[in-house]
Formats: structure tokens, sequence, C-alpha cells
């Protein structure tokens, strides 16, 4: 068991999106969500650009790993279907791909054009990570986030890196989970980060 942690420029409940009983990570980071195995651990953290460097944003477990099409197919996860026209939480939902007569399908949603155009390239770089990562084991502290602790940055991308690492010290990562479980219990702490823009 091992797991990834990688840099959050731009939070808008999007990717991850933790609403519900799930957290899920179906777009963006295609390289993780390839490669990620249930129990693995996923943790992001902010960057340079938002002022966030070391500032943990969410972590989860890995408990279920689905394809898009599964994905979209499953009833548990209808509600992470976008309406645009409803709440925050309904506008920035991340189950947008299926398939129809062999050709992938994009939503209108956080990662298409306006009115609803297809975007193409990111299309493509979300497709490419062929899986959706799913947690029932989470904390997403969002706008509440933290700043790492020295003894767990190790764990955390800095500068130097371009936008993630693997996780090289699993048991340093169990127990910074744990001191996280511990400190804010499973679940949503506060409010996507970039949600203050509507304000």
């Amino acid at each position: 068991m091992g797991g990834y942690a990688y840099k959050i420029t731009r939070d808008y409940g999007f990717a991850p999106n933790p609403f519900g009983e799930y957290c899920s990570l179906a777009c963006c980071k295609p390289n993780i969500r390839k490669q990620a195995a249930v129990g693995d651990l996923i943790i992001g953290t902010g960057a340079k650009s938002n002022d966030l460097l070391y500032h943990l944003i969410f972590m989860m477990r890995v408990t279920e790993k689905l394809t898009f099409q599964e994905y979209w197919e499953d009833k548990r996860f209808a509600y992470k279907k976008p309406v645009l026209n409803g709440s925050r939480k309904q506008v920035h939902g991340d189950n947008i791909y299926h398939m129809v007569n062999g050709v992938w399908c994009q939503l209108d949603s956080h990662h298409s054009r306006l009115r609803g155009e297809v975007n193409e390239g990111n299309l493509k770089q979300d497709l490419r990570g062929e899986y959706i990562l799913l947690s029932n084991s989470f904390v997403y502290l969002g706008d509440q986030n933290i700043e790492v602790p020295q003894k767990y940055r190790e764990l955390c991308p800095g500068i130097k890196h371009r936008d993630r690492i693997i996780i090289r010290n699993p048991e340093l990562a169990e127990e910074f989970f744990q001191y996280v479980v511990r400190s804010y219990g499973f679940g949503i702490v506060g409010d996507p980060v970039n949600w203050a823009e509507y304000d």
C-alpha cells in the first residue's frame, strides 16, 4: 500500500468532489487515477500559486476504483452528475463522461466550454486517466485547510516538484492520515477554497 500526493491549484469542489457519502477524483490528475490502487492514500495540498503550499486540502484512502462508464451507470453516483441551475455542489458534479454509440460524450459542466461545448483538451486529459478514484474514508478541509506539520512535509510536493509525487513512506502517510482523522473526523470540514470567488 502506497499512495500519491499532488498540488491543488484550483479547488471548486470538482476535483476532488467531496460531496455526498463519497469523495471522488474523476477528472484531472490522469496519471494518479490510472496508477492508484484500492488502499492507497491520496493527499491533496495547495500550491505556491494560491499561497497554500504545504497546506492540506484533502486526504482520502481509495476504497473503490471504477471506469468512467461504470461510474456513469452506477445509481449511487447519479447525484454527482452536474445540475448547472442547481446548488454549488450540484454545479460542480464530476460524473460527466459516458459513451454513446462508441463515442465519449462530455456533459455541460465545470470542464466543458461556455454554452456546453465540449472542451477537447479536458476530455482527452480526463479520459487518459481511465478510472475514477472513490473513497468513503476521507477528510476534506477545503478553506479550513491546515499547514502540514514539519514531521509530515516529506509527504507533500514542494516548490521543486512539478505537481505530484509518489509517497515513499507509507507508514508515515498512514500516521498522518490517522492524525488528521483524529483531529477533524471523516467527511467535509470546510467549503472549497475557490468558492470564495462567488461571494
